[in-house]
């Protein structure tokens, strides 16, 4: 069975409660019966030394032993304590007070205060060996426990009481405070339970804003406004996708629905609509290896395979590899800055970003243009520029250039995932990619990575 937040708080509380009452009430007991002890000893001291007193004034008169005990017997009036003289030996001298329920004389070794059990009777006893001129005695004076054992049950009594009262209240008290200290938590449950799909953009709203549960409230909402966004950014990469991947799709359909409408065509005809099945399909395989790489990267499925390299020399060879694009439009690729820039990175995925860069610049650079890639490095940064001398990125795109699909030029042949998967690859190795310059005159990309 598990108990609520509720009936935990309201027990814990209850808990210490009551052994902080016990405890108080244990220790005021025993203070309370401590001194009742003391105050019933001095008592009998008190009576010790009149007993003691009118002796020796008996013994001045010249009466002997057993004379003087009877004078004292009738000097000396304590109705509720029990008196008692004897001998040295034993023998009883004189014994008046309250009577004894059987016949009891002091040990000769059991000298001074001490609790003793005579019969079913426990009492105090306080004996002393008393010498005064030839004259030698035990003088014994004592008084019954049952005031001192009734008074300490009665104050045991109204304690547990008290204790038991006090813990009522405190159960009491503890569950209507651990109610309302809760309330707003299950009006925050309760919010969070009617949030659904249809309603993405509701939030918990606390009742104090600056106390624990308006934090709580405040990171909840923190947590559903970035599930919101991954929620939204994941529709809109599929309707993206979809859209994407419906244009290849249509052509390669209309393309075979075209060819097989007619039994018989030139051979010319089934090779033109082959190729454009093969192209289509070129281009839906590259989008298909993007989007998976994306996802896999998202899911940080792609781990990274460190190895040192030469930055200047992965920069020239995939500038080799683009170089019959480069041709097709009739552009100048060309490489420059420092040698010898070693860096322990992904060789592949170093070779894809700076290929994507490469294919962007190339796509978006001026026929007889030129694309630029820069290598350089200091003591805690190695970069590598790519820049061309197109157009630029309009100023409404340059925020959104690193999103997916984001496309400003419409004859671009690309699907838009090239700039984002550069930059996923270039914060995989612990740099960035930044847009870092664009106008009229082309555009300058730069990744930065750590030099350690």
């Amino acid at each position: 069975m598990t108990w609520s937040i509720r009936s935990r708080l309201t027990a814990w509380y209850s808990l210490v409660t009551v052994i902080v009452l016990v405890s108080g009430a244990v220790a005021v007991s025993l203070v309370q019966e401590r001194l009742a002890f003391q105050r019933l000893d001095r008592e009998l001291e008190r009576l010790m030394l009149t007993l003691e007193g009118v002796m020796r004034t008996e013994f001045g008169e010249g009466l002997d032993l057993i004379a003087a005990a009877e004078e004292a017997s009738t000097e000396v009036v304590a109705p509720d304590r029990t008196l008692l003289l004897t001998r040295y030996d034993g023998g009883l001298l004189e014994a008046w007070g309250r009577p004894l329920p059987i016949r009891w004389v002091p040990s000769y070794d059991r000298i001074g205060l001490e609790t003793i059990t005579v019969g079913t009777t426990r009492l105090r006893a306080l004996s002393r060996h008393v010498v005064y001129k030839e004259h030698r005695y035990v003088a014994t004076v004592m008084a019954s426990l049952e005031g001192i054992e009734a008074e300490n049950n009665n104050v045991r009594i109204a304690l547990a009481a008290g204790v038991l009262f006090a813990l009522a209240v405190a159960g009491i008290g503890g569950w209507v405070v651990g109610r309302e200290s809760l309330r707003p938590l299950t009006q925050l449950a309760e919010q969070a339970a009617s949030i659904s799909e249809h309603e993405p953009s509701r939030r918990l709203q606390a009742p104090g804003a600056d106390d624990e549960l308006g934090r709580f409230a405040q990171a909840f909402n923190a947590l559903l406004d970035r599930l919101g966004a991954a929620l939204h950014g994941q529709r809109q990469f599929m309707a993206d996708a979809s859209h994407e991947l419906r244009t290849p799709v249509s052509v390669v359909r209309t393309t075979a629905q075209v060819t097989l409408a007619q039994a018989a065509r030139p051979e010319h005809d089934y090779r033109e609509s082959l190729t454009i099945v093969e192209e289509q399909s070129t281009r839906l395989a590259r989008l298909v290896d993007a989007m998976f790489l994306l996802s896999r990267a998202e899911a940080h499925g792609i781990p990274l395979v460190r190895e040192p390299l030469y930055l200047d020399d992965l920069v020239a060879e995939c500038a080799r590899a683009l170089r019959v694009l480069a041709d097709e439009r009739r552009v100048t690729i060309r490489t420059a800055g420092d040698a010898e820039v070693m860096f322990a990175g992904d060789n592949t995925l170093l070779k894809q970003m700076v290929g994507n860069l490469l294919d962007n610049a190339i796509r978006h650079a001026t026929i007889f243009g030129t694309v630029t890639a820069t290598v350089g490095h200091d003591s805690n940064t190695l970069t590598i520029r790519v820049a061309d001398d197109g157009e630029g990125v309009p100023v409404e795109y340059r925020d959104r250039i690193f999103e997916r699909f984001a496309r400003f030029d419409s004859g671009s042949q690309g699907a838009g995932l090239g700039l984002p998967i550069a930059r996923w690859i270039a914060e995989a190795h612990g740099g960035t990619l930044t847009l870092e310059a664009t106008h009229g005159r082309g555009s300058c990309f730069t990744v930065s990575l750590p030099a350690s």
